[in-house]
């Protein structure tokens, strides 16, 4: 079942040592994918390519959203980085299970940060 988070989509980023933490807030649709495709894009091109994306605020996610992720882990390497996913509702890691192992979820924003855990060698 989503949580309940009231509001609308809200996306920001901020540094956390190497990497950069984008997280999000609200429904994640066709009507906020752009802005959040923009947003992940933004990070990646000119910030750091090293992303953890926190989930634990989104209320829903279609396949407009998922696709931003996806498409966003791709950007993350050819940029020599990654993109890993914190925090997601048993509902939307299910969702998300089919990002498969390039993109790779954790439990918590802690667990998902490279100071708590080494990058996957690739």
């Amino acid at each position: 079942m989503p949580t309940d988070v009231s509001g609308p989509f809200v996306c920001g980023w901020s540094a956390v040592g190497d990497c950069a933490v984008v997280r999000v807030a609200g429904r994640i649709d066709d009507v906020s994918a752009p802005t959040f495709e923009t947003e992940l894009h933004h990070v990646i091109t000119t910030k750091r390519p090293t992303l953890v994306v926190d989930l634990r605020r989104v209320s829903h996610m279609d396949r407009a959203g998922i696709e931003v992720l996806r498409t966003a882990g791709e950007l993350a390497i050819q940029h020599d980085g990654w993109l890993r996913i914190a925090g997601a509702a048993s509902w939307l890691a299910e969702l998300l299970s089919d990002l498969g192992e390039r993109i790779r979820q954790y439990p918590s924003l802690a667990d998902a940060l490279p100071s708590y855990r080494p990058a996957p060698s690739t």
